[in-house]
């Protein structure tokens, strides 16, 4: 039996699907995957802007990443220093966004109003937080000067390298605290009222609501939030920027903004690749690990 003429183009909704789609798709995968592939050629090399065009650069095969492992304290220092402010971070907003979530569970005046407002930081963008905080720690900012006016100390903020890092955390936490928020109350509205009425009927005081019947139920929402927080924080260059250029020292440094000095102070470029695809590596482990773990939270949650 022939087979059946194929339709045209316009009369067949799978083929116009994945006609329409192709372009954008080679575009996407063109301007991902090039410069991706690109930047791990250049991590193979020893070449710089001063050495002359890249096509020249000298093959050095894996000395970058062999003295980024082996010799780079500072590198290490940078990943760890990350990965402690991510964690101190995520911390801190979860507990913080977990209260205020359970605190607009119930009806209270001003509270459409109250909402908008605590929404409002992640509204904005991390250079003018980032700006903002540093006008808010200088020595006679506002920070200071209500310090000064209670105890009459008058730290320098941005110049000591432990009050620095917590200026750092204090800025994470007041900009990404409403992603918390916003989720874990979505979260918390979507758990069934049933549960939580017989638990009462039954006695059970407010923590213990809480713990066995709303914890449970929006273990796969704070999954959630930690794998986009997560994979947010780990970027952090903005507001380190701003705030503290990575000083005093390198008190403050995190790992992008190292690899950026790497690359637009040093010039070396070619190390700096190295470096950025060591992270990626670290990263996409430190995401799958999130995403297992979620998954886990999903299937236990059914």
């Amino acid at each position: 039996q022939p087979a059946a003429p194929a339709l045209p183009l316009r009369d067949d909704p799978r083929r116009l699907r994945r006609g329409l789609l192709l372009p954008v798709q080679a575009l996407s995968l063109l301007v991902l995957v090039a410069p991706l592939l690109f930047a791990l050629g250049l991590s193979f090399t020893g070449w710089s802007p001063t050495q002359g065009s890249v096509w020249d650069a000298s093959w050095v095969g894996l000395d970058n990443y062999d003295e980024l492992f082996r010799d780079d304290d500072r590198f290490i220092e940078a990943v760890v220093r990350t990965l402690g402010l991510s964690a101190i971070c995520l911390c801190t907003e979860f507990l913080l966004g977990l209260g205020l979530a359970l605190l607009f569970l119930r009806r209270f005046p001003g509270k459409r109003l109250f909402f908008s407002v605590l929404l409002a930081p992640m509204m904005i963008l991390p250079v003018v937080v980032g700006y903002t905080f540093w006008m808010l720690f200088q020595a006679d900012g506002p920070v200071n000067q209500v310090i000064f006016f209670v105890s009459g100390a008058h730290p320098a903020w941005l110049r000591t390298p432990g009050l620095a890092f917590a200026a750092v955390c204090v800025t994470e936490i007041w900009h990404w605290t409403p992603l918390f928020f916003l989720v874990l109350l979505s979260g918390l509205n979507a758990v069934p009222e049933n549960p939580v009425r017989a638990a009462v009927v039954l006695g059970a005081s407010p923590f213990q609501v809480f713990r066995d019947v709303l914890l449970p139920a929006i273990r796969p929402v704070i999954a959630v939030a930690f794998v986009l927080r997560g994979m947010e924080i780990l970027k952090l260059f903005d507001e380190v920027y701003l705030l503290t250029r990575g000083g005093p020292g390198t008190s403050t440094e995190t790992i992008g903004l190292y690899i950026y000095k790497l690359a637009f102070s040093d010039f070396r470029l070619s190390y700096a690749a190295a470096a950025a695809f060591a992270v990626l590596v670290v990263t996409l482990l430190l995401i799958y690990a999130m995403l297992r773990t979620m998954r886990d939270q999903l299937v236990a949650a059914r």
